[in-house]
């Protein structure tokens, strides 16, 4: 009988032990109580399992890690290389992330995002494609400042040439870069080597260069070669003399623009590059001129590049790229350009997970499969360099290794409230002063007055 009372105290017991842990989260495996007298050895008589029992290992299992879903504002999902391989890469090393895809289109992108944001949408990342956007969704208070989070990573903002300094706003960092494109000089090797002139190289100043472009042209009437082809664009132009870091396109006072525009129009005057009036004019772009031969050289943004090899593997037509020239004051290796960039919404429900998958994708592996579907990435490490060169088609040489490693980007427009306006009045002047209806100075003055003391003191 006092058998079975005992027997029937320990199932009560039991019962009410398993009912207490119901419901309850697993716990971490908490070390023993240390005993308050010595214990006494145990002799193998006392034990109560044999030695080659296996140990109960129940305490040494890892947590359960709770799964969590991202949602990533993109667009053209299926004109953008470097999703997939990002996403599924990432789920070889946090497989309890999933990221899922909103597409909303590259047309009205940034119109529909900001619409959706205000109205409380929790997306955990958005891809921010320039400075306006980036200057809206911060001035907005849309997006959460990153310093905080970046600490958590192995982040290193001195990776990407100076860019995450360009973006603070009121000491804060709110997007980190990812893909960039920047400005590099492109040439023709066989025109060079046809007029007996040695190949550009990667520390050239803008005299050296202009010296350089009247050396390489040669040729008359339909044979005719020109040093190199200024866009229409004013960024062509312009955009010099921001390289020494002095100077912005938003500053207010555009005298560092005088040389600059006096070089252009000399080697326009003395016929060693085509006039913008008759580009303009007759519509003629510089990948024509490229493919067809009649330009040694064209100052131009990275996204020529598929264009160079394109001609290369069709035409044969054998190229380089060397480093951007800069005014005599400048750096050699600084060029400007622009960069796509990640940054988190105020209303993401996993700031965290997502800062830790932007270190990712920003990061050196990130930038590997970046470079993999011909992408250039913010961080260029010497194995995303080596798998870009690897390419079809890429030129080898040393120069345009150099090239691709930029010592610092500025951007072509810093932050500011009066980008669109400014940039409109510089279009404006620029078209004025390279048409000649108005002189460099009235040019230069014009710009002074309706930015620097027009717009900007208002």
């Amino acid at each position: 009988m006092k058998k079975f009372v005992f027997l029937l105290l320990v199932v009560v017991m039991l019962a009410v032990l398993a009912a207490c842990g119901q419901g309850q989260a697993p716990q971490q495996p908490v070390a023993p109580a240390q005993p308050t007298t010595p214990a006494q050895p145990t002799t193998p008589a006392e034990t109560t399992a044999p030695a080659d029992t296996p140990a109960d290992t129940s305490a040494e299992e890892e947590p359960t890690v709770e799964p969590v879903h991202l949602r990533w504002a993109v667009w053209d999902i299926a004109m953008v290389a470097y999703y997939e391989p990002l996403i599924a890469r990432y789920a070889d090393i946090a497989p309890h992330v999933t990221i899922e895809l909103v597409d909303l289109g590259a047309a009205d992108f940034d119109t529909i995002l900001l619409s959706q944001l205000i109205g409380g949408a929790s997306y955990d990342l958005i891809k921010i494609r320039d400075v306006p956007s980036y200057a809206m969704y911060v001035n907005s208070n849309l997006v959460m400042p990153l310093d905080g989070l970046i600490g958590a990573t192995d982040i290193n903002l001195g990776n990407y040439m100076g860019i995450p300094e360009q973006f603070r706003v009121g000491g804060e960092l709110f997007a980190i870069p990812f893909r960039s494109d920047f400005w590099v000089l492109f040439y023709n090797k066989d025109l060079f080597e046809a007029a007996g002139v040695d190949f550009p190289t990667n520390y050239m100043t803008l005299d050296t260069w202009a010296q350089l472009v009247r050396d390489v042209t040669h040729g008359t009437g339909t044979d005719k070669v020109w040093g190199n082809h200024f866009h229409t664009w004013a960024s062509t132009t312009t955009l010099f003399g921001i390289l020494d870091g002095q100077h912005t396109i938003a500053d207010g006072n555009y005298d560092f623009l005088v040389p600059i525009y006096e070089m252009v129009l000399a080697l326009e005057d003395g016929d060693y590059v085509p006039r913008r009036t008759d580009l303009q004019a007759g519509s003629i772009h510089h990948s024509a001129t490229w493919q067809n031969e009649q330009i040694a050289m064209v100052n131009m943004g990275t996204w020529f590049i598929s264009t160079a090899r394109e001609a290369y593997l069709d035409l044969g037509i054998n190229w380089g790229m060397a480093a951007y020239p800069v005014p005599g004051a400048a750096y050699h290796g600084n060029t400007m350009g622009q960069v796509t960039q990640l940054a988190i919404p105020r209303t993401a429900n996993h700031p965290e997970e997502a800062m830790a998958f932007i270190a990712f994708v920003a990061g050196a592996e990130g930038a590997e499969i970046m470079a993999s579907v011909g992408q250039f990435p913010a961080f260029m490490t010497d194995t995303a360099l080596d798998t870009i060169l690897a390419s079809p088609g890429f030129p080898q040489d040393e120069t345009t290794r150099g090239a691709m490693m930029p010592r610092n980007i500025f951007l072509e427009m810093p932050m500011h409230e009066h980008a669109a306006e400014i940039n409109a009045i510089r279009n404006e002047a620029h078209q004025e002063i390279m048409d000649r209806t108005m002189t460099i100075e009235a040019g230069i003055e014009m710009m002074n007055q309706r930015i620097g003391r027009d717009l900007l003191c208002e």
